[in-house]
C-alpha cells in the first residue's frame, strides 16, 4: 500500500501481472498526492521516473488542478483531478481557518505555490457522479461504480485531532445527503445501491463534556482534569448547529471554539497533553522526539496544548500516533440489494455483497475451474483462442503493451 507510484500506474495500466480482462482505465480519479504524479524534474517521486500528468494526458484524460476548474470541466471526458501535494486540506481549515492553507507549498503542479482552491468531498463526489453518469449514458447506459472516501477522518483520529475528525465526518454526512439529492434529481436513486461504512475504528468515544474556561484557569494537571463533567455533571456542548435538522441542510457547527466542548478520546494513544479545544493553527502533532533520545522515542509535544494536562500513553514509546482498534463498525445501505447488508459479518463480505448485487459474482463454471492458469473453465483457457476480453498478461506481455501505435494505454 505504500508503493504509491505503482498504485497510480495501476489506475491507468491495470495490475500488470494479474489483469484478466481489458482495462481501459478509470473514468474519474480525484484527490491529492500530486508529488507522485508530476515530473521528477520538479521534485516528483513517480513510478519509473515518469511524468504521470503526461501519461494520463496522452491517454486522453482531462487534467484538473483546482476546484474552480473541476466545476467547469466537461463531464464527457475521462478526468484526473489532483488538488494538492500529499493530503488534501481538511474541512475545518478550508472553511473555518483558511489562512492555514497558506505557505504550504503544496500546489499540485509542482511549482511550490499554495493549493488554495481545493474541492471538498461533496464537490468531488457530485462531479464524479456527473462524469460517470454522463459517460455511462453515452456507452449504452451500462451503469457505474464509485468509491468516495472521507480519508481524513482516520488521519485526524491518528493525531488525536478530534475536532478536525468531526469536521471530516460531518462532511461525509453532508456528501451522502447531497448525493442522494442529486441521484433523485437525475432519476437514478432507485437504481443505485449506496453503502456507507468504515474499514476500522479507533476505539474512540465521547464520555462527557469539558469546561474549557475552567480548565484554562487552573495551574495543575489534577485541577485541570476537574473541568471534565461525566454522567449527571455532563451538560450539552455549545457547538451551535446552523441546520434545522431537515434532510438536506448542513449539520456543521457555526462555533468551533465554545466554552463547553466534548470530553473525548480513545484508549490506544501516545503520550500527549489534552485540553479538549480546537487547534486553530492546523492539524495536531501530539507527540514528538526530544533531543538526546532515540529518534523513535516519542514524548509529549511541548508545543501542543500547552494549557492542557498530560495523558500518559498506552502504546509503546515508539508510537507517535494513535492506532486502529478492533471496534465493530456500522454499515448503512440504501437502494437495490440493501437487504444483503444486515446482521454481523466480516468486512470482506461487503465486497461480495456488492459484487452479488452487480451480478459480478463468479459463475458456477469458474468456480469448478479454480484459480490457477491450468484449470479448465478459467479465463486462461481463452488466451490465444480469440476469446474476447481474455488475455494472459505477464512480465513479457504487460497489459500496457497491446499493439503498435497504441501507446502504453492501448485499447
Amino acid at each position: 500500500r505504500d508503493e504509491y507510484g505503482a498504485v497510480i500506474d495501476s489506475f491507468i495500466h491495470g495490475i500488470v501481472n494479474y489483469t484478466w480482462t481489458e482495462w481501459p482505465g478509470y473514468d474519474v480519479i480525484l484527490g491529492g498526492g500530486a508529488e507522485n504524479f508530476y515530473s521528477p524534474s520538479l521534485g516528483g517521486v513517480t513510478y519509473n521516473n515518469l511524468d504521470y500528468y503526461k501519461v494520463f494526458a496522452d491517454a486522453g484524460y482531462d487534467l484538473i488542478y483546482n476546484n474552480t476548474a473541476l466545476q467547469a470541466a466537461s463531464s464527457a471526458l475521462k478526468t484526473l483531478g489532483v488538488f494538492s501535494v500529499s493530503n488534501m486540506a481538511k474541512w475545518v481549515d478550508r472553511n473555518v481557518f483558511p489562512d492555514n492553507l497558506k505557505a504550504q507549498k503544496n500546489d499540485p503542479t509542482g511549482t511550490k505555490g499554495d493549493a488554495l482552491d481545493q474541492p471538498g468531498l461533496k464537490q468531488m463526489t457530485l462531479k464524479a457522479i456527473d462524469i460517470l453518469e454522463t459517460r455511462s449514458k453515452a456507452d449504452g447506459d451500462k451503469g457505474w461504480f464509485l468509491m468516495s472516501e472521507a480519508a481524513s477522518i482516520d488521519k485526524m483520529m491518528h493525531v488525536l485531532d478530534y475536532d478536525r475528525a468531526l469536521g471530516e465526518l460531518l462532511e461525509l454526512d453532508d456528501t451522502v445527503k447531497a448525493s442522494i439529492e442529486y441521484l433523485t434529481k437525475i432519476g437514478e436513486l432507485d437504481n443505485t445501491l449506496i453503502v456507507v461504512t468504515a474499514d476500522h475504528g479507533h476505539g474512540f468515544d465521547v464520555f462527557g463534556n469539558a469546561d474549557t474556561q475552567y480548565l484554562n484557569a487552573q495551574t495543575t494537571d489534577r485541577n485541570k482534569r476537574k473541568a471534565v463533567g461525566t454522567y449527571q455533571n455532563s451538560g450539552e456542548s455549545q457547538y451551535i448547529n446552523t441546520g434545522n435538522l431537515k434532510y438536506t441542510d448542513s449539520f456543521f457547527p457555526s462555533n468551533w471554539d465554545p466554552r463547553y466542548t466534548l470530553a473525548q478520546g480513545f484508549g490506544a494513544n501516545p503520550d500527549h497533553r489534552e485540553n479538549y479545544q480546537i487547534h486553530k493553527g492546523g492539524p495536531r502533532l501530539p507527540a514528538t522526539n526530544i533531543t538526546g533520545f532515540a529518534a523513535t522515542n516519542y514524548f509529549v509535544n511541548p508545543k501542543d496544548n500547552v494549557n492542557g494536562f498530560i495523558v500518559n500513553g498506552t502504546l509503546p514509546p515508539n508510537a507517535a500516533q494513535g492506532v486502529h482498534s478492533l471496534t465493530d463498525v456500522p454499515v448503512f445501505a440504501k437502494g437495490p440489494c440493501h437487504e444483503l447488508f444486515t446482521g454481523v459479518y466480516n468486512s470482506i463480505d461487503i465486497f461480495y455483497h456488492i459484487a452479488e448485487c452487480l451480478g459480478a459474482s463468479r459463475t458456477e463454471q469458474a468456480e469448478e475451474g479454480g484459480h490457477g492458469d491450468q484449470g479448465n473453465g478459467t479465463n486462461w483457457q481463452h488466451h490465444g483462442k480469440g476469446g474476447k476480453g481474455y488475455h494472459h498478461y505477464g512480465p513479457s506481455n504487460p497489459t500496457y503493451k497491446k499493439g503498435p501505435g497504441k501507446g502504453p494505454w492501448g485499447n
